[in-house]
């Protein structure tokens, strides 16, 4: 089940002038039912039955054979649900579903390999028609195209100059990385590369903003904040004002309750700061009983809380630091106890075993509306706190070297 974590980002509202509000509330009715009818008869026009998305795939030979998993956000934040999978055979694959104005909106289309990695995905707007996903290189990864509503929205930055030449340009420079040890150059080469793609961000961002600020169509509107185009309370606003002139689909509502969770989270997290104290909290493992953290900082010195979930790579990529943290600090009073982001219990399960994880490891199903990342406004993954025993934070997002690093200067002594 693919999934996703978000970073809700305030951004400036421009708000409308309302004293045409009469006039332009019907004006937006009729070119929602306008712009739904032409995707229609689009699809009409494809070939296919009217409501009917088909999903056309040729991944060459970066991905021969495996499957493909269509899903779609929840209204619980850094959860989604699975539309529908198929096989991957040569390289090749096909999609057909149903679509409705209640069920258009942004969807996600992740290609995994016979022995079920991911080797990459695309977000797209799912609506009536024919949308054809391809291979567009190791750096732009799996591309979507086709549908009125998905050209309109992503097709207006993707498919610029300006967004093709920083896209050759970072896809060059990580070339040339990938030929270094370590050392300035490569250094250097970070360097320009990280530049790049918040270039690349920049274009993408600045583009959906745009669309999502347009009065010319709620949907394209909506369907670019889905995509990126606002966040936080700006988003709750413009979609405050689109409601108000269009009846919007589903997507509106789940927007809005991940926005809102965002939003909390966000505030939370400010006040979660090194040097103030945390409240403990319990939830099962997999062995069925409840562990407390109270426990665990009763028996130890340095306790980390790490937030992760079977879907977040970076996350299982520090699993090897954390087991060589407790190889070394274990026996001097130090422990993990991990909470997981995930929503179903066979996928935590598998990547708990697959991992090979030996620390207090709990979930309780509740993605990001569980109580506990809220309590530390976990916004994204990875995420973890130290703390000693008695609850005060040490340090946070330590990682890597740094983790070892930071245990070190607290244990060693």
């Amino acid at each position: 089940m693919g999934k996703g974590s978000s970073v809700i980002v305030p951004n400036r509202l421009r708000f409308t002038n309302t004293t045409s509000f009469p006039g332009r509330c019907l004006m937006r009715r009729r070119q929602f039912i306008q712009s739904f009818a032409m995707a229609i008869s689009v699809a009409v026009g494809c070939g296919v039955t009217a409501g009917e998305y088909i999903i056309v795939g040729d991944l060459g030979d970066a991905v021969e054979a495996g499957e493909v998993v269509l899903s779609r956000s929840s209204a619980v934040l850094g959860s989604s649900t699975e539309m529908s999978r198929t096989q991957i055979a040569e390289g090749r694959f096909r999609l057909v579903g149903e679509v409705t104005r209640e069920s258009m909106g942004r969807v996600s289309l992740v290609a995994r390999d016979v022995d079920g990695n991911s080797q990459g995905s695309v977000q797209f707007i799912l609506e009536p028609g024919e949308i054809r996903v391809g291979y567009g290189g190791r750096v732009a990864g799996l591309t979507a195209e086709g549908g009125p509503y998905n050209q309109q929205v992503v097709a207006v930055w993707r498919n610029t100059p300006d967004y093709h030449r920083v896209l050759d340009d970072y896809a060059r420079v990580m070339g040339a990385k990938a030929d270094l040890e370590d050392g300035p150059e490569r250094d250097a080469l970070t360097e320009e590369a990280i530049e790049l793609y918040n270039e690349l961000t920049r274009i993408r961002r600045d583009a959906l903003r745009e669309t999502a600020m347009s009065d010319d169509d709620p949907l394209a509107s909506l369907f670019a904040m889905e995509m990126g185009g606002l966040g936080g309370t700006a988003a709750l606003s413009r979609l405050d004002q689109l409601q108000a002139v269009a009846a919007l689909p589903a997507a509106a509502t789940v927007l809005r309750a991940r926005t809102e969770t965002g939003i909390r989270m966000s505030e939370t997290a400010q006040t979660v700061q090194v040097g103030s104290k945390i409240k403990g909290f319990s939830a099962p493992g997999l062995d069925g009983e409840v562990h407390d953290l109270d426990d665990l900082l009763a028996a130890n010195r340095v306790v980390l809380i790490e937030f992760w979930a079977s879907w977040c790579g970076p996350c299982r990529a520090e699993v090897p630091t954390l087991k060589a943290a407790i190889d070394q600090y274990g026996e001097r009073g130090f422990d993990i106890f991990a909470v997981s982001l995930d929503d179903n219990r066979e996928d935590w399960e598998e990547a708990s075993l697959e991992d090979e994880i030996t620390w207090t490891n709990t979930c309780d199903f509740k993605a990001y509306d569980s109580p506990i990342p809220a309590q530390f406004g976990v916004l994204a993954i990875p995420m973890n706190v130290l703390v000693n025993a008695e609850g005060e934070i040490l340090a946070k997002y330590v990682r890597g070297e740094g983790l070892l690093d930071k245990l070190a200067e607290l244990l060693d002594a």
